[in-house]
C-alpha cells in the first residue's frame, strides 16, 4: 500500500479547462517509479523458467541420500535450498550443493546434466565433498563463460581434467583437489597450458591429480600473473629445476605448496623475491643443497614447511629476521650446525613462534639461553639430534607448551623432586634420554595427558600407584626398555581412553592385568609375567604382544572374538593345551606366533579362516597329527614355522599350488615321511627351505633348480609389520625372525634375513643323485643335504653356485672326484664332504684346499680321496698299495675302537637323558658323534704321518 499526498483542487474560469482532471493526472504519474519498484521486486521473488527446468534436470540426474534438494519444488527456484538469484533480473548467479558433513551417507551422486549450460549467469559452482564415483569432470562447465568460483575439490571425480575449463575467462577462484581414489590411472593431462589463459585466477587446487605428463606446468603456472594461492600436492608433477625460469611472474603468491613432488632440485631461489609470501610448503620434495639466506628477505612469513627432504647446511642465520614466523618445520633432513647460536639470534625477532620441529637431523648444541624466551611456544620437537646438556630451568617459561619431544639426544631430564611445571602437556617424549632413577614424580601434575614416551630412558624400581590414577586421560604409555618392577595392577579397565600400552623389556612380574576396551596395542613382552592371560580384554584389540615370559596354562578362546585383531604373539611361555579351533571367516588376523610353548594336540582346521595370515609360528612345541588340508586356503602366507613338532605324514603338495607368497617354509624336525613334493619349486618368492631331521624319502626333485628366489640377485625385501604408535619416530615394528642351522652352527637371523637363502634337507632318507639343476641356484647361500642317502658323482654345475658361504654334504654314499667347478666357490667358508666315497684329488689352490688344510676332517671317511698334506706326496701314497692297505687297516682298527668306545659312552647315557630331556639328549648325541669322529680322525692322520715318517725312513736306507 503506497501513500501519496491528497491533491489539491484548484478552479480556474474563463478558459473551459478541466482542472480537476489535470491534476489527477499528476497524481498518477508521480506514482510511476513506485509502480516501477513494485514490478521489479515482484520479478525477482520468481526464477527464470528455462534455468528453473534445468534444475529440475539436475535434480533428476542425482541421488539425494540426504535429502538436501527436498526444498527444489515449486516455480521459484530462487527460494530453493542452495540458490542464489540477482535481485533484478532473476537469473541464478550462484549454486551451492556442497556436502559440509564430508561423510559419504550424506553425498550427492549420480550424474550432473547436461542442463546446467542453461544457466548462463552462473558465477559460483560448488559441488565440493559429493561422490560422482569417479567420472570425469563434465567438459561443458567450459562453456559456463561467467563463472568466477568453481569449487570440485573432493567430489569424486577422476579420469582426465577437461582443458576446456581453460575457457572459463572470468575465473579467480579453480579448486579440483582430491579427486576420486577410483580415478583411472591415466594421466590426468597431457598439457598445463589450459591454465595459462584463465589470467584473472588467484586461487588454483589441483592437489592429488596426477599431472605427470604435463612436463609444462612451471612455465604454464608462470602465466598467471594474478595467482595468490597453489595448492599442488602429491600431483606426481615430473621432477624438474624449479629454479629453471629465467623470471618470475608470480610476484603476488601469498601461498605455495607443492609437497609431495619429487623434482630433485635445489631449493627455488625465485620464491626469496616474492615478499608477499607468507606460507611455503615444500615437504617430500626430493629438495638439496641448502637453505639460502635469501629466506631471510621474505619477512611476511609465517609458516616454512621443509620436511622430509635432503637438505644439507646450516640453517642460515638470516632466518632470524622473519618475525611474523609462526611455523619452522624442518624435520628429517641433513641439517648441521649449533643450534645454541641460531636459537638465540631467534630470540631477538620471533617472538610470535608457536611452533619448531627441527627434529630427524645432526644439528648440536643445547637448548640454554634461548628455549625459554620463546613464551608462545606450544610445540617443541627436536629428537633425533645431538643435543647436550642439561634440559635448562628456563622451560618453565613456556607456560603455554602442549608438545615436547627431545627424543634420541644426549640432553639430561633432572629437576628438583617438588618441581611444579607451569604448564599442562600433552605429548610428552624423551625417549632414549636419561632420566632420574625414579620415575618421574612431577608428571602427576600433568592429569590431562595423553601421550608419556619414557622408552629407555633409565627409570627403575616399581612404578607409583599414582600413574595408574592420576594418568587417567592417557591414550598412550611407552615405558619399555626400561629397569622397572614390581607388579601392575590387578585391572587397568578404569583407564578408557588407553590405546597403546608398552611395557616390554622390563622387570616386570605378577599376572597381566584386566584390560579396558579401548586398548588396540599391547606390548607386555620380555618380562617376567605369570599366570594366565588377562581375563578381560578390549573386543577392539589390534595388536598382543606377551612373548618372552612365564605365562602357562592355555590359550583363552576369547582372542577368536577379537575382529579387528591383526597379530598375536604368545611365544616363549609356558602355554599348555591345545590351539584354539575357533577362528571365524571375519577374523583379520596377519600374524601368529605360538611358537616355544607347551602346546599340544592337532593344528586345528579352522586356521583355515585365516586367509589373510602372512605369517604362522607354531614352532617348537608338541603338536602331532597331520596338516590340516584347510591351511591350503591360507594363500596370503609367507612365513610357515612349524619345525621341532610331532608332525606326521606327507608334506602336501598344495603348498607349492597354493601358498605363492611363502618366503620360509620351515618343518624340520618332525616325523614327515614321503617325498618330497615335486610342487614345491613353484613357490617363487621361497627364500628359506628347512625340511631336515624328517623321515622323507626318494630323490631330491628334478625342479630343485626353479625356486627363483634363491636364483634371482633381486631380494624380494621382508617388510616389518608397522604397529599402531602415536610415536613420531614410527619405530614401533614385528620384525620377523628365524633360526637357520649354517655352518654347523644355530644362528637368529632378523633384521637381514631377507638376505639369507637357505635349503636344508638333511638328516632323511633321500636317496639319488644330486640334480644338476641344483646349480641355478646362484644365490643360494646355504646348502645342507648331509645324512642322506644321496649317491652317484656331485655334478659339475654346483661350481656355478658362485654365493654359497656353508655347504654339507657329508654322511651320504656320493662317489667319483670333487668336480673342478667348485674351485670357484671363493666365498665358501664352511665345507663338510666328509663319510662318503668320493675320490680322486682335492683341487688345489683354491677355497678347498684352504678349508682342508684348516680342518682336514671335513673329507674324512673318504678312503680313496686324496687330501694334499704339507709333507709329503699324496700320488706317492696313493699309488702304494702297501700303505694304502696299512693305512686303510689303521683306519678301520681306529674307527672300531672309537666307534665301539662311542657306542658305549651313549648307551650308557640315552636313557638318563631322555627322562631328563629330550632336547638336552639331542644336543648331547650330537655332541658326542661329532666329538668320537674328529678323534677318529685325528688319530688316523697321526698313524699317516708315523707311517710317512716310516716310508722316508726305509727309502734313505
Amino acid at each position: 500500500m503506497f501513500l501519496v499526498d491528497e491533491p489539491k483542487i484548484i478552479y480556474k474560469s474563463g478558459n473551459g479547462v478541466n482542472t480537476t482532471v489535470i491534476i489527477m493526472r499528476l497524481s498518477l504519474i508521480s506514482l510511476l517509479p513506485l509502480l516501477l519498484v513494485a514490478s521489479e521486486i515482484t520479478a525477482a521473488t520468481s526464477c527464470i523458467g528455462k534455468e528453473r527446468d534445468a534444475l529440475f534436470d539436475l535434480k533428476a540426474t542425482l541421488k539425494d541420500p540426504g535429502g538436501v534438494l527436498s526444498s527444489w519444488v515449486g516455480l521459484n527456484c530462487c527460494n530453493w535450498y542452495g540458490v542464489t538469484c540477482n535481485n533484478k533480473t532473476g537469473h541464478i548467479i550462484k549454486l551451492v550443493l556442497a556436502n559440509y558433513t564430508i561423510h559419504k551417507e550424506n553425498a550427492l551422486t549420480g550424474d550432473i546434466s547436461p542442463s546446467l549450460v542453461h544457466l548462463t549467469h552462473l558465477m559460483y559452482l560448488d559441488l565440493r565433498w559429493n561422490d560422482f564415483g569417479g567420472a570425469r569432470i563434465p567438459a561443458f562447465i567450459g562453456s559456463l563463460k561467467n563463472l568466477r568460483h568453481l569449487d570440485l575439490s573432493g567430489a569424486g571425480f577422476g579420469g582426465r581434467i577437461p582443458p576446456q575449463l581453460g575457457k572459463l575467462s572470468k575465473l579467480n577462484y579453480l579448486d579440483i583437489g582430491f579427486p576420486s581414489i577410483m580415478s583411472t590411472s591415466d594421466s590426468s593431462v597431457d598439457n598445463l597450458l589450459w591454465l595459462s589463459q584463465l589470467s584473472s585466477l588467484a586461487y588454483l587446487d589441483m592437489s592429488w591429480w596426477n599431472l605427470s605428463g604435463a612436463s609444462d606446468w612451471l612455465e604454464s603456472l608462470n602465466m598467471l600473473s594474478s595467482l595468490k594461492v597453489l595448492y599442488l600436492t602429491y600431483t606426481n608433477l615430473p621432477p624438474t629445476n624449479l629454479n629453471s625460469i629465467s623470471q618470475s611472474n608470480l610476484t603476488v603468491l601469498n601461498e605455495i605448496d607443492l609437497s609431495g613432488n619429487n623434482f630433485s632440485s635445489r631449493f627455488p631461489y625465485w620464491l626469496t623475491n616474492i615478499y608477499t609470501m607468507s606460507y611455503i610448503a615444500l615437504d617430500f620434495c626430493g629438495l638439496h643443497g641448502s637453505i639460502p639466506k635469501g629466506v631471510g628477505n621474505l619477512t611476511a612469513l609465517s609458516y616454512l614447511f621443509l620436511s622430509n627432504n635432503s637438505l644439507v647446511g646450516a640453517i642460515p642465520i638470516s632466518i632470524s629476521k622473519l618475525c611474523n614466523l609462526k611455523i619452522l618445520f624442518l624435520p628429517k633432513n641433513n641439517l648441521i650446525g649449533d643450534i645454541t647460536n641460531l636459537g638465540k639470534a631467534m630470540t631477538h625477532c620471533m617472538k610470535g613462534l608457536i611452533m619448531i620441529n627441527l627434529g630427524n637431523n645432526n644439528l648440536s648444541g643445547s637448548l640454554s639461553e634461548w628455549i625459554g624466551s620463546f613464551t608462545n611456544l606450544v610445540s617443541v620437537i627436536l629428537n633425533k639430534n645431538s643435543l647436550l646438556g642439561h634440559v635448562p630451568t628456563s622451560i618453565s617459561q613456556l607456560t603455554k607448551l602442549n608438545n615436547l619431544d627431545l627424543s634420541h639426544n644426549l640432553l639430561e631430564v633432572s629437576v628438583e623432586p617438588n618441581w611444579l611445571p607451569p604448564f599442562q602437556l600433552d605429548e610428552l617424549f624423551l625417549r632414549s634420554c636419561p632420566l632420574e632413577s625414579q620415575f618421574p614424580h612431577w608428571l602427576q601434575t600433568q592429569i590431562g595427558m595423553g601421550i608419556l614416551d619414557l622408552h629407555k630412558t633409565g627409570i627403575l624400581g616399581q612404578l607409583p600407584d599414582w600413574v595408574w590414577t592420576s594418568l587417567t586421560s592417557l591414550v598412550s604409555l611407552d615405558l619399555s626398555n626400561n629397569l622397572l618392577t614390581g607388579m601392575l595392577p590387578a585391572s587397568l579397565v578404569h583407564m578408557k581412553s588407553l590405546q597403546f600400552l608398552g611395557l616390554s623389556s622390563n622387570q616386570l612380574e605378577g599376572q597381566v592385568p584386566d584390560m579396558p576396551e579401548s586398548l588396540d596395542v599391547l606390548d607386555l613382552s620380555n618380562n617376567s609375567l605369570s599366570g594366565s592371560l588377562p581375563h578381560i580384554v578390549g573386543r577392539n584389540m589390534t595388536y598382543i604382544f606377551l612373548s618372552s615370559n612365564r605365562l602357562n596354562r592355555s590359550i583363552p578362546s576369547y582372542i577368536c572374538d577379537m575382529p579387528v585383531l591383526s597379530a598375536i604373539d604368545l611365544s616363549n611361555n609356558s602355554l599348555s593345551g591345545k590351539l584354539p579351533n575357533c577362528w571365524k571367516e571375519s577374523t583379520r588376523l596377519v600374524l601368529v606366533d605360538f611358537s616355544n610353548n607347551n602346546l599340544e594336540g592337532q593344528i586345528p582346521s579352522s586356521f583355515g579362516y585365516l586367509i589373510f595370515l602372512s605369517s604362522l609360528h607354531l614352532n617348537n612345541n608338541k603338536l602331532s597329527g597331520l596338516l590340516p588340508s584347510s591351511l591350503r586356503s591360507c594363500r596370503s602366507l609367507s612365513f610357515l614355522d612349524l619345525g621341532y613338532n610331532n608332525l606326521e605324514g606327507s608334506i602336501p603338495g598344495w603348498i607349492g599350488d597354493n601358498m605363492q607368497f611363502l618366503m620360509v617354509l620351515r618343518l624340520r624336525s618332525n616325523h614327515f615321511n614321503g617325498s618330497i613334493p615335486s610342487e614345491l619349486p613353484q613357490l617363487q618368492s621361497l627364500k628359506v627351505l628347512d625340511l631336515a631331521n624328517n623321515k622323507l624319502t626318494g630323490p631330491l626333485p628334478q625342479g630343485i633348480g626353479n625356486f627363483n628366489e634363491m636364483a634371482s640377485q633381486r631380494s624380494r625385501p621382508i617388510i616389518p609389520l608397522p604397529i599402531f604408535s602415536d610415536n613420531p619416530d614410527g619405530s614401533l615394528y614385528y620384525n620377523e625372525s628365524l633360526s637357520i642351522i649354517i655352518k654347523g652352527e644355530e644362528r637368529l637371523y632378523s633384521r637381514i634375513l631377507y638376505l639369507m637363502k637357505s635349503i636344508d634337507l638333511s638328516g632323511n632318507y633321500l636317496n639319488g643323485g644330486i640334480p644338476t639343476e641344483i646349480g641355478a641356484l646362484v644365490e643360494l647361500k646355504n646348502l645342507n643335504l648331509s645324512k642322506n642317502l644321496l649317491s652317484s658323482h656331485i655334478p659339475e654345475t654346483i661350481g656355478n653356485m658362485s654365493k654359497l658361504e656353508s655347504l654339507d654334504l657329508s654322511w651320504n654314499r656320493l662317489s667319483g672326484i670333487i668336480p673342478e667347478s667348485m674351485t670357484s666357490l671363493h666365498l665358501l667358508s664352511h665345507l663338510n664332504m666328509s663319510y662318503n666315497n668320493l675320490s680322486g684329488m682335492v683341487p688345489q689352490g683354491s677355497q678347498l684346499q684352504t678349508l682342508g688344510d684348516e680342518d682336514p676332517y671335513i673329507y674324512a671317511g673318504n678312503k680313496y680321496l686324496c687330501i694334499h698334506l704339507a709333507s709329503g706326496s699324496c700320488f706317492e701314497q696313493k699309488d702304494n698299495h702297501v700303505d694304502q692297505a696299512e693305512d686303510n687297516d689303521g683306519h678301520d682298527i681306529w674307527l672300531y675302537i672309537f666307534s665301539g668306545l662311542g657306542f658305549g659312552v651313549g648307551f650308557s647315557s640315552v636313557w638318563w637323558l631322555l627322562v631328563c630331556s629330550k632336547a638336552v639328549g639331542k644336543r648331547y648325541f650330537q655332541f658326542v658323534d661329532s666329538t668320537c669322529e674328529k678323534v677318529i680322525h685325528r688319530m688316523i692322520l697321526l698313524e699317516k704321518k708315523v707311517n710317512r715318517k716310516t716310508v722316508r725312513k726305509n727309502s734313505v736306507l
